[in-house]
């Protein structure tokens, strides 16, 4: 019954995949181990894939927002230098175009400034797509981790 219960809350965080490999792993357990795993769930701090999705990756993701929230910090600084970079390439290149010996300098950062910017628009819109099965992952490695313990 308890194995039952645990995967009722678990299903939608966790890859559809995984599912049954879980399940198993919490019928072989005894009800000592059972209720380690139901006492150490709520410390997990398990991502909520409907909330990292819209809010994460599709509200605020151009900023990286749902790297951050997944602990992918490493990528979701990158997203966020690349796109402060770019802004600022961008604003640079304005302003040395108005200067009439430095027009094609500030030509060149501007296009710099605009390549960069598509190039997050592009990283967002490929990471709409992967950031809920990283985040299903990633709750699964955190129940696994359970299991060790």
């Amino acid at each position: 019954m308890v194995p039952s219960l645990i995967m009722l809350h678990l299903q939608d965080k966790i890859p559809n995949e995984s599912t049954v490999f879980v399940k198993d792993k919490l019928k072989k357990l005894d009800k000592m181990g059972l209720a380690k795993i139901v006492v150490g769930m709520p410390a997990l701090k398990l991502n909520d894939i409907n909330i990292v999705f819209w809010i994460g990756s599709i509200m605020l993701g151009i900023f990286g927002v749902g790297r951050f929230m997944i602990g992918d910090r490493i990528i979701g600084f990158l997203k966020l230098f690349l796109l402060f970079l770019s802004y600022m390439l961008l604003i640079v290149g304005i302003l040395v175009i108005s200067q009439p010996s430095y027009g094609t300098f500030g030509l060149i950062l501007m296009i710099m400034g605009y390549i960069g910017i598509l190039a997050c628009i592009v990283w967002w819109g490929i990471d709409i797509f992967l950031i809920s099965a990283k985040a299903r992952k990633h709750n699964l490695n955190k129940i696994l981790r359970l299991f060790q313990y």
